[in-house]
């Protein structure tokens, strides 16, 4: 999260035409990365009660359901979300320069910045 909020925060600053839209510019920050943050939050909680499920039928579960992935198998879905195809797409393949540069363009397209 860290590196992506150096990332987000060069981008939109670089994107100010001057300092009148610098409190604009924080703004849509923080809002970007809260929305992004909140959502990793999440699925670290419920990623944190997957792996910690007490020995017993949902523990056998997931191990089952685990089972292609630690053989070394193909697996289209995995009950471990940072391994699994989606959620690790959606994790990391997520860019900050461009999400916050299309927040900042949607802004400014709806007329919500001051001008240069």
């Amino acid at each position: 999260m860290a590196v992506e909020d150096g990332a987000a925060l060069a981008e939109i600053l670089s994107r100010i035409e001057s300092k009148d839209q610098l409190p604009t510019a924080m703004r849509v920050f923080e809002q970007e990365r809260i929305r992004r943050t909140s959502q990793m939050q999440q699925a670290s909680a419920i990623n944190g009660k997957i792996w910690h499920f007490a020995d017993g039928p949902e523990q056998q579960a997931r191990d089952e359901a685990m089972r292609p992935e630690v053989d070394g198998r193909y697996f289209s879905e995995s009950p471990n979300q940072w391994s699994d195809p989606v959620t690790a797409n959606w994790c990391y393949g997520y860019d900050a320069e461009k999400e916050m540069a299309r927040v900042w363009e949607q802004r400014k397209s709806t007329s919500r910045i001051p001008g240069p």
